[in-house]
């Protein structure tokens, strides 16, 4: 077969689109008999003067025919030198006045000039047909809809058309009831795609990047106008072939839906970019507290001294590891080495990390959007720094070979951290849970009483021996009622494959965990339901560390380390292996979240690792900084970190009995925030004072630097 090209125009852009066979591309709108020069005329004979007359007599009975639309749009093209305008025609005529091209030249530039304006304005009714359409369709949605878009869409679509033609200089051209009927229907089919399409354009969602909303913005609508545009454009060729009994030519309707399309993707883009852009920056400026907060590392791109950040991180490693320190000199410059590359590698990684964030973002948002519960969602990724540390003490303190980028980002376990805020309970309904659980129960001891209890404060003996039988329930009620909701859609993002999970982390006591027992086995139940059905393949024991023994231990394997294996087994004989570790659900500071390892399957393919933390409003400001002093202990934090140097010296000096009694300050204010969130203690209660754990040895000054105020003022500096 032969090979062909069918040229599009778009407003004048020339686009070639190659096929296996060859067409005469004509233009399904050309000049009529009136203003068509070669069908009226024998040109060959008249005078320079009179083809000038001829031509001029021809372009004025051209834009004679123009309406409002597509005076506008010549208007544009003429300030802007877009495509082919009025200007460029009358040049034209003036260059065969002048010798410098053919007639036939001149009058080809007439046709064109025709053939474009005419396509322009349906283009521009039809992407104002779609727009509208969309518009109503994403504001109201379901099927009713698309009927409605079908009506929307004719009634706008004939209505614009109707318009163009009662502002040109044809007498009665807008009552052309034919013209009209034609115009209708076109519309209707346009509204009807529109309407199907508008799902495809994503709203704005608070805390998403402006450039990120911009760029799925012009993806969306380039696609979602190209859709449109292709089947209006079809419809267009087809009903206006039908109704004026032409010739239907395949090559004629290739071209007018491509050109459709491509039309549509370029209007759809870019009013889908802007949009979008304009609709997220007004989202992110303009909401005092959103609901999803993205937050992007803004130092990406400031330049890293690759070996003074090695040589200050082997310093402290030789310090806090001083049987393991690096000294040899061979061995120096060797672990050097390695790890300059390493520190190297964390700045790529960083960056692809970052890029990688809003879509895994929301992604957890998409999850969790349907939640009433839940304060605020965040999201960061894993910067410079904290890659950099992690690479290194897998390569120095674990002695792992770290040499493709491949192993290093698979290392990253938390590349993306999200983390899902919980509102607090209010006191009123917390009370309501307990009086009625104490009354169900029967038993003779009031609320005032639990929170005593709870508390640590003294109650008779007789009384909390009754509430120790009932303390896990009543304080499993409360957590449901924080987290119930949030944990139903985790369980059905699990089963449906949108939350992969791979590992569960409740940490925290009795009281300062967030997932009650019954919740973290219906979230094993879903990962179980989820691996049987192969939503998702298990290649590792599922890794559960829970305060509260999960499973009977006679029924199954005692591993070491405080470890139990669970075997599940479907009908199928699909084994799914759980492995229980209580031992390190309490931290000696008494760090408490529900933390889970997640996977992220990209648009591209890429997987991204994430961690997944749900906390509530009140521990999460502290939990982000009382890591800190940890920090400093193991060596994560150096000397080097300027913004702890005035309480680095503090914490390294203080002797085992110190810092145990400081983590018995950290542990406890952890427990009062949580009865806080649990509605058991009111917002204003106190929090514990430092000075009653820690009463020698530190000045008071210097604890106020590395109380809960002191160190949430540290972390703003």
């Amino acid at each position: 077969m032969d090979d062909c090209s069918i040229n599009l125009d778009l407003y004048g852009v020339s686009t070639s689109l190659k096929g296996n066979k060859s067409y005469d591309v004509l233009n399904s709108n050309d000049l009529d008999d009136k203003s068509s020069i070669f069908s009226a005329n024998n040109t060959s004979t008249n005078s320079i003067s009179e083809n000038v007359d001829l031509l001029n007599e021809a372009f004025e009975d051209v834009q004679d025919e123009q309406g409002i639309i597509g005076q506008i749009w010549n208007g544009f093209k003429n300030l802007t030198n877009l495509g082919l305008s009025s200007d460029d025609v009358s040049e034209k005529i003036e260059q065969y006045k002048k010798g410098e091209i053919t007639f036939e030249e001149a009058n080809e530039a007439i046709e064109s000039y025709k053939n474009k304006q005419e396509g322009a304005v349906s283009i521009i009714s039809n992407t104002a047909t779609g727009l509208t359409t969309a518009g109503f369709a994403i504001a109201t949605g379901g099927v009713g809809a698309l009927v409605a878009g079908a009506i929307i869409g004719g009634v706008t679509n004939a209505g614009l058309k109707t318009l163009d033609r009662a502002t040109n200089n044809i007498e009665n051209d807008a009552l052309d009831v034919k013209e009209i009927a034609k115009d209708g229907i076109t519309g209707a089919v346009d509204g009807l795609v529109s309407a199907a399409t508008a799902g495809i354009v994503k709203a704005p969602i608070a805390g998403q990047a402006v450039k990120q909303a911009l760029k799925q913005g012009v993806v969306q609508g380039a696609k979602a106008g190209a859709i449109t545009g292709a089947a209006t454009g079809a419809a267009d060729y087809t009903i206006n072939t039908v109704a004026d009994e032409k010739e239907f030519k395949v090559s004629d309707l290739i071209t007018t839906t491509a050109q459709n399309a491509l039309s549509g993707a370029a209007f759809g883009g870019l009013f889908g970019g802007l949009s979008n852009s304009l609709g997220q920056y007004q989202l992110n400026n303009s909401t005092p507290e959103v609901k999803f907060k993205i937050s992007h590392n803004k130092n990406l791109d400031a330049k890293i001294d690759n070996e003074a950040q090695v040589k200050s991180y082997i310093d402290n490693y030789n310090k806090n590891n001083p049987s393991k320190a690096i000294i040899e000199d061979d061995i120096y410059s060797l672990k050097t080495d390695e790890l300059i590359d390493l520190s190297q590698k964390s700045e790529v990684l960083a960056k692809k990390f970052d890029s990688q964030l809003d879509e895994t973002a929301l992604q957890i948002n998409d999850a969790f959007s349907n939640n009433d519960d839940i304060k605020i969602i965040t999201a960061r990724s894993k910067s410079q720094k904290s890659t950099f540390s992690k690479l290194a003490k897998k390569n120095l303190a674990n002695g792992e070979v770290l040499d493709s980028m491949e192993k290093c980002s698979n290392v990253i376990g938390d590349a993306i951290g999200t983390r899902i805020q919980m509102k607090s309970l209010d006191k009123k309904e917390t009370r309501e849970i307990v009086e009625s659980m104490l009354k169900e129960s029967g038993v003779s001891a009031t609320y005032k009483d639990f929170v005593k209890y709870i508390k640590g404060d003294k109650i008779s003996d007789e009384k909390e021996l009754v509430l120790s039988t009932l303390k896990e329930d009543i304080l499993g009620a409360l957590k449901e009622k924080q987290t119930q909701s949030t944990v139903d859609q985790l369980c059905e993002g699990i089963k449906k494959g949108t939350v992969n999970i791979t590992e569960l982390n409740n940490y925290g006591d009795e009281i300062t965990s967030y997932f009650s027992n019954k919740q973290v086995t219906e979230i094993l139940e879903a990962y179980n339901e989820a691996v049987i059905n192969k939503v998702f393949n298990s290649d590792e024991p599922f890794s559960v560390v829970t305060n509260s023994n999960m499973f009977d231990l006679q029924e199954n394997e005692i591993l070491p380390n405080n470890k139990v294996k669970w075997v599940k087994k479907s009908s199928d004989d699909t084994e799914v292996e759980f492995i229980q570790k209580t031992g390190s659900a309490i931290k000696e500071s008494g760090y408490t979240s529900a933390q889970m390892n997640t996977k992220h399957t990209l648009n591209n393919g890429e997987i991204v690792n994430g961690e997944l933390q749900i906390r509530g409003s009140e521990v999460n400001s502290f939990a982000d900084v009382e890591h800190v002093p940890y920090d400093i202990v193991t060596g994560k934090i150096t000397e080097a970190d300027t913004q702890y140097s005035e309480i680095y010296d503090l914490i390294k000096g203080m002797d085992p009995e110190t810092y145990k009694k400081y983590n018995e300050y950290l542990s406890e204010t952890y427990k009062t925030l949580r009865m806080k969130e649990l509605g058991l203690l009111s917002k204003n209660y106190s929090l514990p004072k430092i000075t009653d754990y820690i009463k020698t040895g530190v000045s008071r000054n210097n604890l106020s630097k590395i109380d809960i105020d002191g160190l949430i003022a540290l972390s703003k500096k």
